[in-house]
């Protein structure tokens, strides 16, 4: 059995967790806004494409326009149904 640890390795792998741990919501936030960046620019490829999005997705069509308008690049400019 290993023995206890002292202070400074808790301290220690506390600090070490809590990077993992912000890398991995950073990561995740920038998927994220990746994935919906891309839905935006698919669902201007045809009339009715976010409808077909959101039947793909499994989610309804405003939770589509909301996710695309808060993730939005700013210079992007696309219509929505």
């Amino acid at each position: 059995m290993s023995p206890r640890p002292d202070d400074q390795a808790r301290t220690e792998l506390r600090d070490l967790v809590a990077q993992a741990a912000a890398r991995r919501t950073a990561e995740r936030e920038r998927i994220e806004s990746e994935f919906w960046q891309e839905i935006d620019r698919l669902q201007g490829r045809y009339h009715g494409a976010q409808q077909d999005i959101a039947d793909a997705l499994g989610v309804k069509r405003n939770q589509v326009l909301r996710q695309t308008k808060r993730y939005r690049v700013a210079d992007q400019d696309i219509t929505n149904d």
